[in-house]
């Protein structure tokens, strides 16, 4: 799990990125949200943290969960939880960067 480990950090490190490019290019004024990743026994829990300026509050939202054991991208239905299919995995070509935007987990688009 050590190796699986490092490749999600790799993974929030690719959503940091992409999350940075949005606010430089669509939101300059406004404070960069921070990726992590806790990880539980089964999922890592991508979470989105932003700042709220003036106030001093940090607001935290799931950006979306890995699969601690497969590698397997999905998108959160709640706080807690995932949703049900599997959107990408942080092993595929791209990283799982073709699922991702600067606010979470695409949805899907075609179930078959």
């Amino acid at each position: 799990m050590a190796h699986l480990k490092e490749e999600i950090n790799d993974f929030v490190c690719l959503v940091q990125e992409i999350v940075n490019e949005h606010y430089d290019k669509q939101c300059p004024g406004l404070p960069v949200p921070n990726i992590t990743a806790k990880f539980g026994r089964k999922y890592a829990k991508i979470i989105r943290e932003c700042s709220n300026g003036a106030r001093g509050r940090t607001q935290k939202s799931v950006y979306g969960f890995v699969d601690a054991h497969t590698g397997d991208i999905y998108k959160a239905a709640s706080w807690r939880a995932p949703a049900k299919h599997i959107r990408a995995s942080i092993f595929d070509a791209d990283g799982g960067k073709s699922v991702c935007t600067p606010y979470g987990i695409t949805y899907l688009i075609n179930i078959n």
